[in-house]
């Protein structure tokens, strides 16, 4: 299991494949750190992959000889009911303890846009609440998320946001899709990005599909998956 470092991503999953002389089709990146540029050269740090050569199984698995079943009188269980009402109001006072715990004055609102609910926070102290890249805020829609998939019934995504940073973060997820894009199509090959939850990969995603000379896919496994931009094969 092979471990390269670089001050990107990118560069580091380069010289793993020049060092190795292998294609990229050949290996599959699994990410050990994210690379930080700390600031005036402190807390800086590398990114470190783990490339690793793609096996294809051809081993067949020999068939278990059979045991004659002994039937069991089944045991009588019941499922705790579902309900969507509950579990958002089980959200609600979820966060609402985080708030209260953190010492931050705050007023929390949910509203229900399709397949999504939204829990939106308003506080004077944002920053605090969503963290150096948001990562404080995602962690904690992470926990809402499946404190709703234990007692909702439908399959709802929790959005979580703090005054308006999902729509600041959106948009600059977006630049950065079109930025990468016109730098694969300079470079003719692909680009790796950084780690970053689902419904931001979603945003790379659609916002590339309609794109003539690129496109993209997700690789690697959460809450460290990324997304691959890549020259469109003609």
């Amino acid at each position: 299991m092979p471990t390269f470092q670089g001050a990107t991503i990118q560069k580091a999953i380069d010289l793993g494949l020049q060092t190795l002389g292998v294609a990229r089709d050949q290996v599959t990146v699994d990410v050990i750190q994210e690379g930080k540029k700390g600031l005036f050269g402190i807390g800086k740090k590398a990114a470190i992959v783990n490339l690793n050569p793609r096996v294809v199984e051809t081993q067949t698995q020999p068939i278990a000889p059979t045991k004659p079943k002994h039937h069991r009188p089944k045991k009588e269980t019941t499922a705790p009911k579902r309900d969507d009402q509950t579990a958002i109001a089980l959200v609600q006072s979820y966060l609402e303890d985080i708030v209260r715990e953190l010492e931050i004055a705050a007023t929390i609102e949910n509203t229900r846009r399709g397949d999504k609910v939204w829990f939106e926070i308003a506080t004077d102290k944002e920053a605090l609440l969503i963290g150096k890249h948001g990562k404080i805020i995602n962690a904690i829609q992470y926990l809402a998320q499946t404190e709703f998939n234990r007692f909702g019934k439908s399959k709802w995504t929790i959005m979580l946001n703090v005054g308006d940073y999902r729509q600041r973060r959106d948009a600059a997820v977006r630049r950065l899709a079109g930025k990468t894009a016109r730098e694969v199509i300079a470079r003719g090959a692909a680009v790796y990005l950084d780690p970053m939850p689902a419904f931001e990969r979603k945003a790379i995603h659609a916002e590339l599909a309609d794109n003539a000379y690129v496109e993209t896919h997700s690789e690697g496994v959460d809450p460290r998956r990324y997304v691959v931009i890549t020259p469109k094969r003609r």
